[in-house]
């Protein structure tokens, strides 16, 4: 645009394009927004506000409506974390990753996900390099338009070693789930299960359990057997939490709850 209408001069546009990579998408698709845009179709974050702010407004009314929003906001965070816990979202394919993050994702962020595993069945696979463990592959996507395919290309690398795995689409970079092209790939590698550091704990409906509030061992009654329950109870609740996430969580807090136990049988047995 600058080359053809002659603008090369023009400071503030030349300083635009140098500066691109901070504002342009394509130049973001490995920065996390958690699935979050404001590039698309002219939106902005600036319509949460649109409701109650006018030219008009002053400050003091301003802060008055924008709590009673927040405190609307958080109510319907509270509803949809209660659905999200109570109730089971409905499986739309036989695939074991949807009913493997339907038992952790939130309904919104799952059906997300969902969109991504009902359309795995549109591509195929084709490996085109190998380095060591790092085999990558060619995704081919069928989509249908009209009376016309069109076919989409997408590179996936996926490291076996180390249970790495990345699509040129970035997906997970930028919305914080793996994308259809990096679940076709580890399910024709015969992976049963999404590796645990592509679950966000943000993602999880039982996210705000495992971060209780700190509770330290000076503030509890040595005296107090209750106390000493309630404490230890909460504890341990949050070892259970995470280790649910994976097996290999699952191994290390079997793993540390039995040294736990051994070592406090130990200071039993010296008071025996």
């Amino acid at each position: 645009m600058i080359r053809r209408f002659g603008l090369a001069d023009h400071a503030w546009l030349c300083t635009l394009y140098e500066e691109r990579e901070r504002w342009a998408p394509v130049y973001q698709k490995d920065t996390f927004f958690a699935g979050m845009c404001t590039f698309e179709n002219g939106e902005c974050r600036s319509s949460f506000f649109d409701s109650f702010v006018h030219k008009q407004t002053s400050l003091k009314e301003f802060f008055g409506k924008y709590e009673l929003l927040v405190q609307e906001e958080r109510k319907i965070e509270a509803i949809n974390d209660l659905e999200s816990r109570d109730s089971s979202p409905l499986l739309k394919t036989r695939c074991f990753y949807e009913l493997q993050l339907s038992k952790l994702y939130t309904n919104e962020i799952f059906r997300r996900f969902q969109d991504e595993v009902v359309m795995m069945p549109c591509f195929s696979i084709t490996q085109v390099h190998a380095n060591g463990p790092v085999i990558t592959y060619m995704i081919k996507e069928h989509e249908a338009e009209g009376d016309r395919s069109n076919i989409k290309n997408f590179e996936v690398m996926h490291d076996k070693a180390g249970t790495e795995i990345r699509c040129i689409c970035s997906c997970f970079n930028f919305n914080g789930y793996l994308c259809r092209h990096c679940l076709c790939v580890l399910h024709y590698n015969g992976v049963e299960e999404i590796p645990f550091q592509y679950i966000l704990s943000r993602w999880r409906k039982d996210f705000k359990r495992l971060y209780i509030p700190e509770l330290g061992s000076n503030n509890i009654d040595i005296s107090n057997p209750v106390q000493w329950f309630d404490h230890l109870h909460r504890r341990a609740m949050q070892v259970v939490e995470e280790g649910m996430i994976s097996r290999d969580h699952y191994t290390v807090a079997w793993q540390a709850f039995k040294e736990s136990l051994n070592k406090v049988r130990l200071v039993a047995d010296k008071h025996v």
